[in-house]
């Protein structure tokens, strides 16, 4: 995954565009993901805190913006090469920046959130900068480069104005901020700029991937922690221990059949594979913490807001895998979309519906329930993919 070892020196490598489909990850984007852990296990903590309905919404609520840093960062690297001096600055001035935001996430809708819209708006400014020296150095790319300058340029903007007005209007700003951030790449205009520079069809999934295994993490240091300096009965470690089995048969399906395969960037439907990874990730953190609530928790009945969380948690993670795996180059797997929608239904009617359930009870079925997924996917696997023609659409991201 490292540079090759013929790579030009850091004087020839300004920003130009990346000409090759299988374009690996680089060290310097594996050292700025690990900012990210930090960041997930603050988001976890803050969950952790407030298992309500008002803490869920404040999570999802600040979720969203630190996914979509990521999500920039990986963007620009999956259209350009880019790794001289100034590149490496902006950078670790991204990580440093990432790093106030975890600081700050805690609170963020409270007390930090003027810390929160700064740090937010620093580092989308900072990726202005990198797409204006792309359009400085590959002028092939200078009318898309700029395009993203500017739309990500004016929702920094609308986040730093909204320092100096107090809530409930300072989120607002924050939503329409968002808006821009996500329409800049959708709209018509630059999804047709998009057609002359494609992005790699391996370099993005392979990014995504590995986002997801960071979040995956959570759920190890989760469990680890809810261990940690506690006399372990023998409850509690079975419940850790199923936990555990219904994370690695979920990365297990995620491994499989979405890591594993490619994407048909052409086919009707991408944006939803990659979009679609966002409520993915943000359910594995959701996981995290349940199994963490299992764990610690001392009452003799399982609170319904626990249960609801571990088992929502699965069947949100179930239904984003099957649709985004359907967009992948397995082809329109009909039949385990069907499959991943009936699990993640019933999931959620056991989250829903089944009061009083014993914590041991529940881990258990949820185990089990992704399991028979896991080994109906692995039985499968040489099944053909269901045929008949997708409609091209051209890609629209970031």
């Amino acid at each position: 995954m490292a540079h090759d070892a013929h790579a030009p020196t850091l004087e020839r490598k300004a920003p130009h565009l990346n000409t090759s489909e299988h374009k690996k990850v680089g060290w310097l984007e594996l050292f700025y993901d690990l900012v990210y852990v930090a960041t997930i296990v603050q988001l976890g903590n803050k969950l952790s805190e407030d298992v309500s309905l008002e803490g869920f919404v404040s999570f999802v609520l600040l979720f969203i913006p630190i996914w979509w840093v990521w999500m920039g960062t990986t963007f620009y690297y999956t259209r350009f090469n880019a790794d001289d001096l100034v590149h490496r600055a902006l950078v670790f001035l991204q990580i440093v920046t990432i790093s106030a935001l975890a600081i700050s996430v805690y609170d963020g809708l409270g007390e930090t959130s003027v810390g929160f819209a700064i740090a937010y708006a620093v580092a989308r400014l900072l990726l202005v900068a990198m797409y204006l020296r792309a359009s400085y150095f590959v002028p092939q790319a200078r009318v898309l480069a700029n395009r993203y300058a500017i739309g990500f340029a004016i929702a920094a903007a609308l986040w730093l104005i909204s320092v100096f007005v107090p809530p409930p209007l300072r989120f607002v700003l924050w939503i329409v901020g968002l808006l821009i951030d996500f329409g800049t790449p959708l709209s018509p205009a630059s999804v047709r700029l998009q057609r002359e520079l494609p992005p790699s069809a391996h370099h993005l999934p392979e990014r995504m991937g590995l986002f997801t295994i960071i979040v995956f993490g959570e759920s190890f240091i989760k469990v680890i922690g809810g261990y940690a300096g506690h006399e372990i009965e023998a409850s509690t470690a079975l419940i850790g221990f199923l936990g555990l089995v219904v994370v690695g048969g979920l990365w297990w399906i995620y491994n499989e059949t979405i890591a594993e395969r490619g994407v048909v960037w052409r086919r009707a439907g991408v944006q939803t594979y990659i979009y679609g990874h966002l409520p993915l990730q943000l359910s594995l953190v959701m996981l995290a913490v349940g199994i963490y609530k299992l764990v610690t928790q001392h009452s003799e009945v399982l609170p319904d807001k626990y249960r609801l969380l571990v088992a929502g948690a699965v069947a949100l993670c179930l239904v984003a895998q099957g649709v985004v795996e359907f967009w992948t180059d397995r082809g329109n797997r009909r039949l385990d979309l069907i499959l991943r929608l009936a699990a993640g239904g019933i999931a959620l009617a056991i989250g829903v519906f089944a009061s009083g359930m014993h914590e041991v009870l529940l881990i258990g079925v949820l185990a089990a329930l992704v399991l028979v997924l896991a080994v109906v996917d692995l039985a499968d696997e040489n099944r053909p993919a269901d045929t008949g023609e997708t409609p091209e659409l051209e890609l629209g991201e970031e």
